[in-house]
């Protein structure tokens, strides 16, 4: 069996041999070389023909996608939020609404007054600075976003709480006055709508705005009724600003120093000149000349400025020295009238000043002086007032809180209509002789003169209709107030029924005020009164508190309103993920750097304590270690 094994290995391998391998293999001719590569071209072009496809592929899929973000972009910009408000997504037209709204109230407030604030209407408003680190663009944001935090924490509480209003009058009202402005301008109302509240802005699509602003304003004002200030609380805020509310009388005599009067310039030339020729004579040579007259130009640059100096002081001194003597001969309020004439600068200038307020008197160091919680009647001073070159000799009569009466009232005002004399108002000149044209100017005044008495009679007739009405109808302060409202001309007031509450003597046209301070007027009274405005029709509601009183009361109401609202929106969060309003963008730039700034003060108060841990080992250490640490914190 090993015999036979062995045999058939041997056979195995003789019939694997190199030899018989080379017989078995065929010979590659020119043609298969040829065919071979053919058949890897071919196999490579489809490689590469599939990866441009899948190239192309993926182009196309990242072409598409890119078009997708950008319709999606186009769209979140156009239809997306805006910015956002707590939970609240605020579209670019309501954010417009409000920024143009803060924007048209500040320049109807101010008017020609813009110029003043370094505000130009007409100019970009991202042009012009409002502050160092706001521009007015920034300013009129930041006013919008505030006004939108407001609204819809107070439509949110609202809600929550039950209040119902109804907004619609409000809008209304608004569709009434935009149709009338509109038509005025000769646009329609969409047009008026855009060139007021931005390039959003439809009739329409303001309503939702002018509705919530309307919910949030009447839920703000219940919120403000509900407001209690006790006598207590207004008598301690008193206690702590009298010299807010309290008046004085006193006497003063300002007494100007005669100051020396300023050199020109040409005088100043000149003088420099002749010193400088004088100089020039005496002089051996020519740079000696040169130095020695730009010496003595700036000694006598010096000596002038001195001696000008020193005729200052002498002034003030002799001002002063007469203000001494003034005051050495004052004993009793008597004798500073008596010698007020010999010292005052002008003397035509009574020197009695009854019933001021501590902001009204300047300089601010008579004021500082007369408020003094020590002064007593008779006191008499000498004030020096360096800005202005003067002495004050003060003479103080009286401290005391001043009891102005004030009253509530309603009024109809009906104004005496003239506008349909319009066309007699414009001269007729167009005449051929200076005769002809003196008749038509006289003429044409006369008429001017007609249209006017003719509108005042329609007035009174109308306003003593109304009053006959409220007579004759339920004739109780409700009923005048709806009537206030339907028919008073008085946009200050027609509104809230005409009411006009703490009014004090003095504040209203004179025949207003004498009728409504009458010392038999009672409550329920009513009378028509004639004025440069028209008639007013007054309903006489009664007496209020004191002037000081209401006044203390509203800054009261006013303070817990402000902490009411500050509470109210402290947790609500804008974010402005687009980056549309740039102020909230620099503000969180300065938050950063503050909160740097923390992060160093912390790593210094760190390295402080460090320091005097180690202090311990060296007490000179320590010491040295404790002085740089105080010098570092302070």
């Amino acid at each position: 069996m090993g015999i036979a094994a062995v045999d058939m290995s041997e056979k195995n391998n003789k019939s694997n041999s190199p030899a018989d391998n080379t017989k078995s293999e065929k010979k590659m001719t020119k043609y298969d070389l040829k065919m071979q590569r053919r058949q890897e071209e071919e196999r490579k072009a489809k490689k590469e023909k599939k990866i441009i496809k899948t190239g192309c592929i993926l182009a196309v899929i990242i072409c598409v996608c890119i078009a997708a973000w950008k319709f999606y972009d186009n769209y979140q910009e156009k239809h997306g939020p805006y910015i956002t408000v707590g939970d609240h997504e605020i579209q670019k037209a309501e954010f417009d609404y409000y920024y143009y709204s803060s924007l048209n109230s500040f320049a109807s407030t101010y008017g020609s007054y813009l110029s003043y604030f370094g505000l130009d209407t007409s100019k970009p408003l991202d042009q012009q600075q409002y502050s160092d680190t706001m521009t007015w663009d920034d300013y009129f944001q930041q006013q919008a976003v505030n006004q939108l935090k407001n609204v819809y924490a107070l439509t949110d509480e609202a809600n929550e709480k039950g209040f119902e209003y109804d907004a619609s009058s409000d809008y209304d009202d608004m569709v009434t006055s935009i149709k009338s402005y509109a038509q005025q301008q000769g646009v329609s109302e969409d047009e008026y709508c855009k060139s007021v509240f931005g390039s959003d802005a439809t009739l329409e699509g303001i309503k939702p705005y002018v509705e919530m602003s309307g919910l949030a304003s009447a839920y703000y004002n219940d919120v403000k009724d509900d407001i209690e200030v006790t006598d207590d609380e207004i008598n301690t805020y008193y206690d702590e600003n009298k010299d807010n509310y309290d008046s004085v009388d006193y006497r003063v005599c300002k007494i100007e120093a005669d100051m020396p009067e300023e050199e020109t310039e040409t005088e100043t030339e000149a003088q420099t000149e002749t010193a400088a020729e004088s100089t020039s004579e005496t002089a051996v040579t020519e740079t000696q000349t040169e130095t020695e007259s730009e010496t003595m130009s700036a000694e006598e640059s010096e000596a002038a400025a001195k001696a000008e100096e020193e005729a200052k002081k002498a002034a003030m001194a002799e001002a002063k020295a007469k203000a001494d003597d003034m005051l050495s001969k004052i004993t009793d309020e008597a004798s500073f009238e008596k010698v007020y004439g010999d010292y005052a600068t002008d003397a035509s200038t009574d020197s009695l000043n009854t019933g001021k307020k501590k902001s009204s008197i300047s300089p601010t160091d008579v004021a500082n002086w007369l408020f003094d919680a020590d002064r007593q009647a008779g006191d008499t001073t000498v004030i020096e007032d360096t800005a202005n070159n003067a002495y004050y000799v003060v003479y103080f009569k009286d401290r005391y809180l001043d009891h102005i009466k004030t009253v509530d009232v309603r009024q109809i005002l009906i104004s005496a209509d003239t506008s349909s004399s319009d066309a007699a108002e414009t001269d007729e000149t167009e005449t051929t002789a200076a005769g002809e044209t003196e008749t038509a100017e006289t003429e044409s005044a006369e008429a001017q003169e007609q249209a006017k008495e003719d509108a005042k009679a329609a007035a009174k007739i109308k306003a003593e209709q109304i009053l006959d009405d409220w007579k004759n109808g339920d004739a109780t302060e409700d009923s005048f107030a709806e009537l206030a409202n339907t028919y008073s001309d008085d946009s200050g007031s027609n509104t809230n029924g005409g009411l006009y509450e703490a009014v004090k003597e003095g504040q209203m046209v004179t025949n207003f005020n004498d009728w409504i301070f009458d010392a038999s007027r009672k409550p329920g009274d009513t009378g028509i009164v004639e004025s440069d405005y028209g008639y007013h029709i007054i309903y006489f509601v009664g007496d209020n508190k004191e002037e000081w009183y209401v006044n203390i009361k509203d800054t009261i109401t006013s303070n817990k309103l402000n902490d009411y609202m500050s509470d109210l929106t402290a947790d609500i969060e804008v974010k402005d993920s687009r980056h549309h309003v740039a102020y909230l963008h620099e503000t969180e730039a300065a938050t950063e750097t503050t909160s740097d700034t923390a992060a160093s003060t912390e790593s210094a108060a760190a390295s402080e304590s460090a320091a005097e841990t180690a202090a311990s080992e060296t007490e000179t250490v320590a010491e040295t270690t404790t002085e740089t640490a105080e010098t570092t914190a302070k």
